[in-house]
This record gives C-alpha cells, sequence and structure tokens, in this order.
C-alpha cells in the first residue's frame, strides 16, 4: 500500500505576517549545492573529482486566494520592509521552518476567475523538517 496525503489543513505562517489564509497551494524547491571541482593533472583516470560546497535551501512560493484586507496589508508591508521573517508551513503530518525573505508578491486578476496572489519566498540559511 502507498503512503499519500491530502494537501487540505496546510497552514502557513509568518513570525511578522501572521497567518496567511486562503492558500491555494504551496510549492517547496530549488534546495541545491554548490559541488566544488577538486581535480589535478594527476585525477585517475583523466575523471573530474568533486567535493560539497556551500548549499542552498531554496524558495517556495504560496498561491493564494486574494484577499483586499489585512493579508495582502501584511504582505506587502514584509515585501516593502526586506527584512527577514521565520517561516512555517505545517502539513499536518511535517512541518517546516526557515527563514526567508519575500523577493516575489504578484497578484493574478483574470476576467472570468477569481483573484489570486502568488507570494515568493526566498529561504536563508537552513531551515528544519520536524
Amino acid at each position: 500500500m502507498s503512503d499519500g496525503f491530502v494537501g487540505h489543513g496546510t497552514t502557513l505562517v509568518g513570525s511578522t505576517s501572521g497567518t496567511i489564509g486562503n492558500v491555494i497551494s504551496i510549492t517547496v524547491g530549488g534546495r541545491t549545492r554548490d559541488m566544488i571541482d577538486k581535480s589535478t593533472m594527476d585525477s585517475t583516470d583523466m575523471f573530474r573529482e568533486y567535493m560539497a560546497g556551500m548549499a542552498d535551501e531554496g524558495e517556495f512560493t504560496a498561491e493564494v486566494n486574494f484577499d483586499d484586507g489585512v493579508i495582502s496589508v501584511a504582505i506587502n508591508t514584509a515585501f516593502q520592509a526586506a527584512t527577514s521573517e521565520t517561516w512555517t508551513i505545517d502539513f499536518g503530518t511535517k512541518t517546516f521552518a526557515g527563514t526567508g525573505i519575500i523577493t516575489g508578491f504578484d497578484v493574478n486578476d483574470p476576467f472570468d476567475d477569481k483573484i489570486t496572489m502568488s507570494i515568493t519566498i526566498k529561504l536563508t540559511g537552513k531551515g528544519t523538517w520536524t
């Protein structure tokens, strides 16, 4: 039997921005690690050799139903302040927490559908899964 979880009930909270309501989806990704080339003229069989370098925690994007009140004001204020805050995503069975800065704040206003916002947070330092 495979294990899987439904995303219903997932929450997103910023330590300054507060609880972000009306979340449609959250995408966490972009984790990467630099690779440092440590090859030399006498590397075995002329193959490059690498060692692990600095890691980048990536970013996450939340798509939410547009709220022309408290949430959109809080997100815009945090974006303009350009300061980091702790973000927590509670998936119900697991929680991710990390420090991040809002780097993107977009509003999508189609003529025949609901208005949505997309919020992008660039993570800084190491996040934790619990």
